[in-house]
């Protein structure tokens, strides 16, 4: 086996690894597209931060072979899906929000040019600000399901306690 049929392999198993991260990319988009405001949100924001992460590890590997990006015209005018973007009624603290929306552009940039590692690094602030929100959104999400939870079948929005000390 020469050095350059090892490389030819290393290069096909980076270009498999960045094939398998966009369909994972690409599912995570499509599941913002069709989706409706739900409990689910979370989640949906989640999956975007954990596809943008294995997007960061399959171009930080094509970079350090020596790959390139192909350049996606027009991308810095590019939107998230609607229910990510400003102006919708996004649940979420606002200040995650922006680093968010920060994150979206810095994207769209990288991915005009060729260069991998910058779309690399571009992807990975794209995950930790879709996992920072995905985490404060789910808390919300739950912290809203506590009080719920805690009611009865009794009057809504009384505690449970005070019903049975009522009913005594």
């Amino acid at each position: 086996m020469s050095f350059g049929d090892d490389l030819d392999r290393q290069r096909a198993d980076v270009m498999r690894a960045v094939r398998y991260a966009g369909d994972g990319w690409a599912q995570a988009m499509r599941a913002h597209k069709l989706a409706p405001p739900d409990a689910g949100f979370a989640q949906r924001v989640r999956d975007l931060s954990e596809a943008a992460s294995a997007e960061r590890v399959a171009w930080e590997h094509a970079h350090a072979a020596g790959l390139l990006w192909r350049p996606v015209p027009g991308a810095e005018n590019a939107a998230p899906p609607h229910e990510l973007r400003p102006g919708t009624g996004r649940r979420g603290p606002a200040d995650l929000w922006e680093r968010f929306d920060g994150a979206v552009e810095t994207l769209n940039s990288a991915i005009t040019g060729s260069d991998a590692g910058r779309v690399a690094d571009a992807f990975g602030e794209m995950a930790q600000a879709a996992g920072a929100l995905a985490r404060e959104i789910g808390r919300q999400d739950q912290a809203a399901l506590e009080p719920a939870q805690t009611r009865g079948p009794g009057a809504a929005g009384e505690p449970a306690q005070t019903r049975a000390r009522g009913a005594a």
